[in-house]
């Protein structure tokens, strides 16, 4: 008998009672489920024996969900309770016939590189992690911008002079890089993006960086900068420390049901509206 992992994110209020009546659906179709929060999916699912991964919650519950199923290979469905769900399969209203489809089979799986971040000092690691998104070194809690010296394949490009700098993946084109100016890639792509956060006189253009560089930040001066991996702090950095970030060597994999054009109707379907709430109100 196969096995579903529901993750659900604790801070939508319909996430839980929608969690366990899926489960109750899947259960009568003839699959055992299990059920944590998305915090918790490491500590709670033995991953090596989930076949699939539904998370109920916005694209920061996925890529929790991510970073643990990637190195097991396992597909994920994400059913959107959040505000954008770039990442999401599936509205909540539409969950059963989605899940149905996969249930039998009827879906493709798509793969979105993710990268891999070690972050040292004096030689020695400080931590090391893996994103879907994005990761990016940046000025701590004081406003006051950090200098970052950034080598591309050992070869020297800039110092940045900024509140941060952005290394994301296609998949954080849509995210905090397309917040901070970049451009929006196509998931397929392996390429690696680099966006500056609001710098100040120095190289202020984004990057596309091809795909299988090696991207090399230093930080320089006496300023504190902060090593945030999706979202999430993973160090503080001092002047000297070192940030290594290239593809990694998982992939995170997606249960889709719609067209694999889908991508640019969501964007379309995603920014639109946005944009003209935006220019209603101004």
């Amino acid at each position: 008998m196969k096995t579903i992992g529901i993750l659900y994110n604790p801070c939508v209020v319909r996430a839980r009672p929608l969690a366990e009546e899926m489960a109750a659906w899947t259960e009568r179709q003839g699959w055992q489920t299990q059920i944590c929060t998305a915090d918790d999916a490491l500590a709670v699912f033995c991953l090596p024996e989930i076949d699939l991964l539904v998370t109920l919650g916005g694209d920061g519950s996925i890529l929790r969900a991510a970073r643990a199923a990637a190195p097991y290979g396992t597909p994920i469905l994400g059913v959107n309770l959040g505000r954008v769900g770039f990442l999401t399969e599936a509205e909540p209203e539409m969950w059963r016939d989605v899940l149905s489809r996969v249930l039998a089979g009827d879906y493709w799986v798509e793969e979105r590189m993710m990268l891999r971040v070690v972050s040292q000092r004096d030689g020695e690691v400080l931590g090391q992690a893996e994103a879907l998104n994005d990761v990016v070194v940046g000025r701590g809690a004081r406003a006051r911008v950090v200098r970052l010296r950034v080598e591309v394949d050992g070869g020297y490009l800039a110092t940045y002079v900024a509140d941060g700098l952005i290394v994301a993946t296609p998949t954080g084109s849509t995210a905090y890089a397309l917040a901070a100016g970049g451009p929006v890639l196509p998931p397929q792509l392996r390429n690696v993006l680099l966006v500056p956060v609001a710098p100040h006189l120095s190289m202020e253009r984004p990057i596309v960086l091809s795909e299988g560089v090696r991207v090399r930040i230093v930080v320089t001066g006496v300023r504190l900068a902060v090593l945030t991996v999706d979202g999430e702090v993973q160090a503080e950095l001092e002047n000297g420390d070192e940030v290594i970030v290239e593809a990694g060597p998982h992939v995170a994999r997606f249960a889709r049901v719609r067209e694999k054009t889908y991508f640019y109707k969501t964007l379309v379907a995603r920014l639109v509206p946005r944009n003209q709430i935006s220019n209603l109100e101004f």
